[in-house]
């Protein structure tokens, strides 16, 4: 007896000529492909066929079941234990808001007003926050769209409400010497380590001394500029720092071998330690960070605010702006911003005391009480080389030639 053929005995796949295909197979019958008919209800799509949809699709029904996928997802996984710890606290504040709600309601009309109303009313008193929440949303939506649960990715495209940066902040002279007169020696060095290399705090607290050949240190930073990989970079070590790198490892030697087993401590790894020649915890030192900068009697400035005071500080010594996106790992439109705002902002000086210099900017009687007298072209032109103008004497002079001829 023949079997009774049925749909669930069917495998349907896209072939290379685009066309929709079936394997058809029963008990004990050999199987063999055939070509769909146009009219076949398989064929009409995603929407007017729920059986062609993958299993998963059965699975991630809400923003919750989305997240959950997301966080498994090799993407996350990827991500350093600091950003997974920063991207958990937002999707948290997503899940809050979001989490029972079907993932499709993304693709209706009214999604993206619903999300910044959402940004606006309730998450506007934290600026920050609320374009950090808002980026981590559309992230996990960019994703349900690459993964084909989404049309479409609403939040895309939608504004930050903080306007504010920090690179018009930099340390002043005078607040590096209260912060090294106040701090001790092991928080002192970090601030010398940081204003000479103009590197993040999470890698300047993970620097090892295999990084340093006593010339060059050499590091991979491990944040990048808005997604764009990370460039290796080689700091060349001032003398001022090679002295200070010297003194933390005679101490750390020191410390290796002292008499008194208590106060012994193994050599470390890594170039800065606390006052107990232990590697620094990220969070211990920043809150040692803080009451340091509190009690230097600083405020308003931050450990990242250095980076801009090294940018600014190479800038004014000489160095153009590809060298120091070089030593930073910048992106150089980052540090051009960020110079534009401490020595382009500041005034025009430079600009001017050197056109005073050279004394070509204007000739000395561009400005006369009875400038009606002169013609045109000698009150308006603009002062040229004497080289373009005795070029432009010959040319006129030919052409006068020209036309008496």
């Amino acid at each position: 007896m023949k079997p009774k053929k049925s749909w669930k005995h069917s495998f349907h796949k896209q072939m290379a000529t685009k066309a929709v295909g079936f394997f058809q197979h029963a008990l004990r019958l050999k199987g063999r492909w055939q070509n769909a008919d146009k009219d076949d209800p398989w064929n009409r799509g995603l929407d007017d066929n729920p059986k062609l949809r993958r299993e998963s699709f059965d699975i991630v029904r809400t923003v919750a079941d989305l997240i959950q996928l997301y966080t498994a997802s090799g993407s996350f996984r990827g991500l350093s234990a600091a950003s997974k710890k920063s991207y958990q606290l937002y999707l948290d504040s997503i899940l809050t808001k979001f989490g029972a709600s079907p993932l499709k309601m993304f693709d209706e009309r009214g999604a993206r007003t619903l999300i910044r109303q959402w940004r606006d009313n309730e998450l506007a008193s934290r600026p920050r926050t609320a374009d950090a929440t808002i980026a981590i949303l559309r992230l996990i939506l960019n994703f349900a769209v690459d993964e084909e649960y989404l049309y479409r990715n609403p939040a895309a495209g939608l504004g930050c409400i903080h306007t504010i940066t920090r690179r018009d902040i930099i340390w002043t002279d005078g607040q590096i010497a209260a912060f090294l007169s106040k701090a001790p020696r092991h928080l002192s060095r970090v601030l010398l380590l940081a204003i000479w290399t103009g590197q993040r705090q999470a890698d300047l607290i993970n620097l090892k001394w295999e990084a340093y050949d006593g010339r060059y240190i050499m590091l991979q930073p491990r944040k990048s500029y808005r997604g764009k990989p990370a460039r290796r970079v080689k700091v060349l070590v001032a003398e001022e720092l090679r002295k200070i790198l010297k003194e933390i490892n005679l101490e750390q030697i020191a410390r290796a071998n002292d008499p008194n087993p208590k106060k012994r401590r193994p050599q470390p790894d890594y170039i800065l330690t606390n006052s107990r020649g232990i590697p620094w915890v990220l969070e211990g030192f920043k809150g040692a960070w803080r009451k340091a900068v509190a009690h230097a009697g600083l405020s308003g400035v931050t450990f990242h605010d250095l980076r801009g005071t090294f940018i600014t500080l190479s800038h004014r010594a000489g160095a153009s702006i590809m060298e120091i996106a070089e030593a930073t790992g910048h992106d150089e439109k980052e540090c051009e911003r960020i110079i534009r705002k401490h020595y382009l902002a500041a005034g025009g000086e430079p600009v001017v005391m050197k056109l005073e210099a050279a004394k070509r900017f204007a000739p000395k009687n561009w400005l006369r009480a009875n400038a009606e007298k002169f013609d045109a072209k000698e009150r308006h032109t603009a002062p040229r080389h004497p080289r373009m103008s005795t070029r432009f004497e010959q040319i006129s002079a030919a052409r006068q030639a020209r036309l008496d001829g």
